[in-house]
């Protein structure tokens, strides 16, 4: 299927706070010009922690403008996910919204699997930012500079044990 007149919004999980700004950048398009990935939306994913944010909170997202994607564990692995979504809903441009701190990795991450395509695009949400999120950013640099990433493939995951891995919103589009 193509959405190539549309852009998808992508909320990279790891941080409630990053998804105001996803919010408002949907606010920007006109109706069913864009259409919203959750991505690691599994049973630790914050906005699943906190009941009926998505409706109470932001009621003018359209609900069947929300796509959710359930397997990814780590920045690579969305990347890979993002990337089967994208061979099957064609769309024409993603904006990948990330944390500031992370924004530098996810580029790395995304310009490599994707191969430097230029319907990518990268927003940064600045936020207050822990020591803790610093260093561990630091440590994921380096783990993937170093080409760790590959022990966490899809066989290694547990995201197979996920309750909600049957329901994925990608099969009705």
């Amino acid at each position: 299927m193509s959405y190539e007149n549309k852009t998808l919004i992508v909320y990279l999980d790891g941080d409630y706070r990053r998804f105001k700004a996803v919010a408002e950048i949907y606010q920007t398009f006109d109706y069913d010009r864009a259409h919203i990935l959750i991505t690691s939306f599994n049973d630790h994913n914050e906005l699943r922690g906190t009941k009926d944010l998505l409706n109470s909170n932001y009621d003018y997202i359209d609900e069947r403008h929300i796509l959710t994607e359930y397997f990814s564990t780590t920045t690579y692995n969305n990347a890979l996910e993002i990337q089967q979504i994208l061979s099957r809903l064609n769309y024409g441009n993603v904006i990948i919204i990330t944390s500031q701190y992370h924004k530098f990795r996810t580029k790395l991450i995304f310009n490599n699997v994707f191969k430097g395509s230029t319907k990518l695009k990268f927003l940064g949400v600045n936020h207050h930012t822990t020591l803790m999120e610093y260093s561990s950013e630091v440590i994921k640099l380096g783990l993937y500079l170093m080409k760790n990433y590959k022990f966490f493939t899809k066989d290694n995951l547990l995201y197979t044990k996920s309750k909600y891995r049957r329901v994925s919103r990608l099969r009705y589009q």
